[in-house]
């Protein structure tokens, strides 16, 4: 009866430890959520200036802001899907990537400056491993609907093209839409602003408030078209 007894207490205590054990390694083996932070969110993330970054990114932002060309024309402006997670949280083709070139490499290398449609900069140098926000103007964009900072120009001022276009643009003509990558005006969400091309380098902007902004150097800069002017 002895032995009996302590069989069966031996196979409860192998039963016991398998299935705690088995808690343990499942526990164990629980994969690691990332906590992603939402759209427009930069909470947690390292800042950096443009100047403390390589000089190849000054070179990078600037072809940004020029709309090219770049250097791996096949590959910058492209979407960037974050799948790494790291980034905010954003809806598909709010990102693009640009080559931040590496000298004497034979290929694009590791760096890449990364931009989002409400006028974030990131500067990731190790390939999507870790990124940091590029503080390129120093201050944050305006919010949605502050004109504020933008110089002023007089719709008497333009040309009789910019003109024809501006009215286009308050007659309710449908553009394409401006991603406002540069940054430079107002945070609004995706679709905000639609662009109407004028000549070679000047373009309208048209925001849903009513906003008509004109870019005479293909958006190296912005003046706000005051239509009493």
């Amino acid at each position: 009866m002895t032995n009996k007894r302590s069989r069966a207490a031996a196979a409860l205590l192998v039963l016991l430890v398998t299935f705690f054990g088995g808690v343990g390694a499942a526990q164990a083996a629980a994969p690691v959520s990332i906590q992603q932070n939402p759209c427009g969110d930069l909470t947690g993330f390292k800042h950096t200036s443009l100047s403390s970054l390589p000089a190849e990114a000054t070179t990078t932002y600037n072809l940004i802001q020029k709309g090219g060309p770049y250097p791996y024309p096949d590959n910058d402006g492209t979407v960037f899907s974050n799948r790494e997670n790291i980034l905010p949280k954003c809806a598909s083709g709010y990102y693009h990537e640009y080559t931040v070139p590496t000298p004497g490499s034979s290929n694009r290398g590791t760096r890449r400056i990364v931009t989002g449609t409400g006028g974030e900069y990131f500067y990731t140098g190790d390939h999507y491993k870790s990124f940091s926000v590029i503080d390129v103007k120093g201050t944050p964009a305006p919010s949605c609907g502050d004109t504020s900072k933008l110089a002023k120009t007089g719709y008497s001022a333009l040309s009789s093209a910019a003109k024809s276009v501006v009215d286009k643009a308050r007659g309710g003509a449908t553009g394409t839409v401006y991603e406002n990558r540069e940054g430079v005006l107002p945070s609004c969400a995706a679709g905000y602003y639609q662009l109407f091309p004028v000549g070679t380098s000047d373009r309208v902007i048209s925001g849903k408030g009513s906003e008509i902004v004109y870019t005479p150097d293909r958006y190296a800069t912005f003046k706000l078209v005051d239509l009493n002017g």
